[in-house]
């Protein structure tokens, strides 16, 4: 119990800087020695100035005081705190310079999971965005059964991973800015609960800790540096998605994105990282699984198998089944398109559409394009 006060306390200490405190505790054999050492034991050690030596000092009680109420909230609440040193700790983390001292984690979730991946975007996701970031999971589940799926629990992009990863039997992890003593958003808090199951919720914030702004710039950085591979779905010109994604390719990790059309806002984001070469290109789990170099539980995979799946057609109409089986070959057509191939005018197509639309075969995009829905 001891050894978790101190290492709480460490990690509550201003003043040394994230990247400084691995440093300074290479000089110690444990956080605890760093409290019970002299002020001129400190100096010896550290060569720090007296000033520093005597503001870190003055922070020592306070800290204690705060990491022995941190543990009475872990305990009462089975809440457990994993230190940069524990071998539960997320490993990716420690190649990060600016990487998190301690983590608070509530779940069951393999946080050194051989294969994950981060999926982050828009608060505003579009029916498209949610339709890739559905197909994505979905494929990722069939092929990469293991994935652990990380996010930011957020509105938009961030639970449509959650949920997805959810329906399909992937762990997922939310890695929250806030304590744990308030799931935010609120609306979101059932699904974080329905995580524990099969994931965890992680922070690096204190029990009480209210989402203040600077604390979402440093969940982004777990989100990123935890995963081997980051996804964008959809993001504007500016964002939290995209700032994940600049501090993914700092720490050199892979970074995807869905391509979206030039005139649509959510996607501005995603086609500028592609335009500066700071991101690949994606279609569907299967270019992700063929860039990362990763192997698969299927002996033969097409990009077709991993986007989506033929459904039954055969009680629809000729002209029905038709416009199915071409959505499912070309994976979206235009309204005027397909009104095209199929010999018959915009007006005729489109009350077709709707009917496949109201029976969940179809789904409508922006820019008045179809795509199939499948079994997703």
């Amino acid at each position: 119990m001891n050894e978790k006060l101190y290492q709480i306390a460490f990690s509550l200490l201003k003043g040394i800087g994230k990247e400084n405190a691995k440093k300074f505790l290479s000089l110690f054999q444990n956080p605890q020695q760093v409290f019970t050492c002299s002020k001129q034991e400190l100096l010896f050690l550290t060569g720090l100035s007296p000033s520093v030596i005597h503001t870190l000092t003055e922070q020592f009680p306070a800290v204690l005081a705060q990491a022995e109420q941190e543990l009475v909230y872990c305990n009462q609440y089975n809440i457990t705190p994993l230190f940069y040193t524990d071998p539960d700790f997320p490993q990716r983390l420690l190649e990060c310079t600016d990487g998190p001292l301690l983590l608070f984690q509530k779940g069951n979730a393999n946080l050194n999971s051989s294969k994950i991946v981060s999926i982050v975007g828009t608060r505003m996701a579009t029916a498209y965005g949610k339709e890739m970031c559905n197909h994505l999971v979905h494929d990722l589940s069939q092929f990469i059964p293991n994935c652990l799926i990380v996010s930011g629990l957020a509105y938009g992009i961030d639970i449509t991973a959650h949920r997805a990863a959810l329906q399909h039997n992937l762990p997922t992890i939310g890695v929250m800015a806030s304590g744990f003593n308030r799931i935010y958003p609120s609306a979101h808090r059932k699904t974080a609960i329905e995580m524990l199951a099969n994931g965890a919720i992680l922070t690096e914030q204190c029990y009480n800790d209210e989402p203040l702004k600077p604390y979402f710039i440093k969940r982004n950085r777990i989100i990123a540096g935890m995963a081997d591979a980051v996804v964008v779905v959809e993001s504007a010109a500016k964002g939290g998605a995209l700032v994940t994604a600049s501090i993914a390719g700092t720490y050199n990790k892979d970074v995807f994105v869905f391509p979206g059309r030039c005139v649509d806002s959510v996607s501005a984001g995603c086609n500028a990282l592609i335009k500066h070469h700071k991101a690949a290109l994606i279609e569907n789990a299967g270019d992700l699984i063929d860039i990362m170099g990763w192997q698969t539980n299927a002996s033969v995979c097409t990009k077709k198998n991993y986007h989506k799946t033929m459904p039954n057609i055969s009680h629809l109409s000729d002209i029905e089944q038709q416009i199915v089986t071409l959505l499912f070959d070309k994976n979206t057509l235009h309204v005027e398109e397909l009104a095209s191939i199929l010999g018959i005018s915009v007006a005729d197509v489109l009350p077709i559409l709707l009917m496949l639309e109201f029976q969940n075969y179809v789904v409508c995009l922006p820019g008045n394009r179809y795509q199939i829905k499948g079994s997703l």
